[in-house]
Parts: structure tokens; C-alpha cells; sequence
């Protein structure tokens, strides 16, 4: 079996490869893949969409080279996967891994296809503040997530835009998972940077900038820096190298807002009403929550960093801060449906009612 793509073409190997202009055929064994389009390119490797001919299922197929440092990462991207086939990806919203082969040159990780990364969502939407209660819907699954990953203590060490897609956003709205387990690390088996990269630089921790010891919490500072942008339409810090990075995470100086402390996300995006109504209110104090979680998860100290349980059951999160005081409002309503959109019974179940408290 085997090819290795790029947006120019497809590099022939040995076995099984048919290649034309616009498309080829990966054959492994008796299954055939037909490589629609490619999707993306990473540092270790790239995506293509494929179609399976027995089954008719669009798959997504990840292509990584067997060779130097590029080899390592896989075999251990691979490890972490086939323990993550165990679990139940819809309640985990982790993306489903699917199976792996190798030609010897290459190995092919196959996953569920899924639709777009929130990069790209945004892109297309040039750049436009997301509304925050889709910010929470998308939060509270990423939360779900390192959940997950922390009961089986694995650290994803790369969360950021590109790592959360879209599931079906016709169908079901800012559903996401997450992807890319190609820098993950076991917790008990790296506390300290081995490699030359960790993190993508704006979503970069303080420990890791500083190059202390470590832990999962790396994965909710992330988040933290996710969530943020997504409200401003903008990186939070968006370093433009190692130095800057820690000028703007340490100092609180970012280019495109002049933030004195992280209170002020609160002001952005907001226009001044002289007499504001019961549904603008609302929409102020879902603001304010999310801007409280916000700076739990973007604490310095990793230590006192809010944890993924934790977050799961924070008043933005759970609804009961607008709940409390805007009960009666249209936006509440909205917001209540949003959460039933995803937490579906099975996922409840797994959380709690401690968690979530809609009728």
C-alpha cells in the first residue's frame, strides 16, 4: 500500500498506486481509497479526503514519512490512538481513529472525515468575533475532551484552532472534536521539553516558554488563549517569535487591543447602550462569565490554573450565572437550546446533572 501527497501531486511509491492529474487510489489489501482532495498540510505530515469503495464512508487519511524524527512521531502518535480507540468518541468529542497501515516509506493513520477546522471557520467568516454562546458550546466540548485525556493521562500539548473541527455545522451546529495527536505526550513519561517544539507559539504556556516542568495543564492555558480569540477575532498573544511570545503572555501587551489585564475582554465587541434591555443585560453577563473563566484558565501559576472538571462546572459553562438573573429572557432560551444540541443523553450521563441543568 502507499503514496505520499502534496497540494502539487502524489510522489509514487512501490505498491499499489494509481495516479492521475486530479486524483489516485491508495490499495491495501482488498480496500481501495480514492483520494478526492488533499486538506491540509502540517509539520509531520499530510491529510487527504478520501472515499472507501466497499463502503462508500468519506474517511480522512493522514500521511506521515517513516523516516528521522518524522518516524518517531508517528509510532508514538499511533500508541496514543489505538488507546483513544477504546473510547467512546462522540461522549469524549475526540475525533474516531479509525485503523493504520504502513508501505515501509510511509504510515497512513485513518480517521472519521470530518468538515472544518475552526481556523478555517473563522477565515471564512473573515475573522468575525464569534457570538459567546457558541464560544461556550465549543469550550464546554474541547472541556470534555481533555477530560477524557486526562483519566487516561495523555497531554495533547497542541490545542489551538486548527486542532478543533467541525463535525457537521449544517447539521449540528459548532459540534466539534478534537484532532492531531502527533505531539502528544504521556504525562508520567515528559515533564520537561524534549523536543525543539511544543505548542504552537500563540497558545504557548508560560511553563513551556519558560521551560519548567510541565503537566496537562499546558492543554487548558490553550484553550484559554482559544476561547479569547474566538471572542476577539484576533490571537491573544501573537508572538512573532520566542521573545515577543513571552513579552505579550507575561506583560499582557497584545498588538491589535491594549489590554492592561484580561477584565477588559469584556469591553471589546460590546456597543454602548444608553438604556440597555433585559436581553442585552443577559448577553453582558454570559460576557462576563466567559471572561472569568478565561482568566482561571490563563493563570501563570499552573498550579492554581482551573482544571477541565473544574471548567466543565463553572457558572458560564453550566448556564447558572444567566440563569440566575435572566431566566425569563429569549436569550436564555437560546442559550439552553445550544447546550442540548450536543449534550445529548449519553453525554449527560457521563457528566452529571452537577453539571448541566437543562430541562
Amino acid at each position: 500500500a502507499g503514496f505520499w501527497g502534496t497540494r502539487d501531486g502524489f510522489w509514487q511509491t512501490e505498491i499499489g498506486l494509481r495516479s492521475r492529474p486530479t486524483m489516485a487510489t491508495l490499495v491495501v489489501g482488498a480496500k481501495c481509497y480514492d483520494i478526492v482532495t488533499m486538506v491540509g498540510k502540517g509539520t509531520f505530515g499530510a491529510v487527504a479526503h478520501a472515499w472507501q469503495r466497499s463502503t462508500g464512508e468519506m474517511v480522512a487519511i493522514k500521511m506521515v514519512k517513516n523516516e528521522g524524527h518524522h518516524g518517531q512521531v508517528v509510532k508514538n502518535e499511533l500508541r496514543l490512538l489505538q488507546a483513544l480507540q477504546e473510547v467512546d468518541s462522540e461522549k469524549s468529542h475526540i475525533v474516531r481513529f479509525l485503523e493504520s497501515f504502513s508501505d515501509g516509506a510511509c504510515t497512513y493513520l485513518l480517521f472519521e472525515s470530518l468538515e472544518q477546522n475552526l481556523f478555517e471557520f473563522q477565515k471564512q467568516n473573515n475573522f468575525l468575533p464569534l457570538p459567546v454562546r457558541h464560544i461556550r458550546t465549543i469550550t464546554a466540548q474541547v472541556l470534555a475532551a481533555l477530560v477524557k485525556l486526562r483519566e487516561l493521562s495523555i497531554i495533547h500539548t497542541d490545542i489551538k484552532p486548527e486542532n478543533i473541527m467541525l463535525v457537521d455545522h449544517a447539521s449540528y451546529p459548532f459540534h466539534v472534536k478534537l484532532i492531531d495527536f502527533g505531539s502528544a505526550s504521556i504525562l508520567n513519561e515528559v515533564r520537561h521539553i524534549k523536543a525543539p517544539y511544543i505548542q504552537s507559539r500563540f497558545y504557548r504556556s508560560p511553563e513551556i516558554l519558560l521551560g519548567l516542568p510541565f503537566c496537562e495543564k499546558v492543554d487548558m492555558w490553550s484553550l484559554g488563549c482559544v476561547v479569547a480569540e474566538l471572542h476577539l477575532g484576533w490571537p491573544l498573544f501573537p508572538g512573532i517569535n520566542e521573545y515577543d511570545q513571552k513579552t505579550q503572555s507575561f506583560f499582557r501587551q497584545v498588538r491589535k487591543y491594549a489590554f492592561s489585564s484580561l477584565d477588559q475582554l469584556a469591553a471589546v465587541n460590546i456597543c454602548p447602550v444608553s438604556y440597555p434591555r433585559q436581553e442585552m443585560l443577559a448577553k453582558r453577563c454570559d460576557l462576563h462569565g466567559m471572561v472569568e473563566l478565561v482568566k482561571r484558565m490563563l493563570t501563570w501559576d499552573s498550579h492554581k490554573r482551573i482544571e477541565p472538571s473544574a471548567a466543565l462546572k463553572h457558572p458560564f459553562i453550566s448556564l447558572q450565572l444567566v440563569k440566575s438573573k435572566f431566566e425569563a429572557t429569549q436569550y436564555y432560551k437560546l442559550c439552553q437550546e445550544d447546550l442540548r444540541g450536543f449534550w445529548w443523553p449519553h453525554v449527560m450521563d457521563a457528566w452529571g446533572s452537577l453539571v448541566f441543568h437543562v430541562p
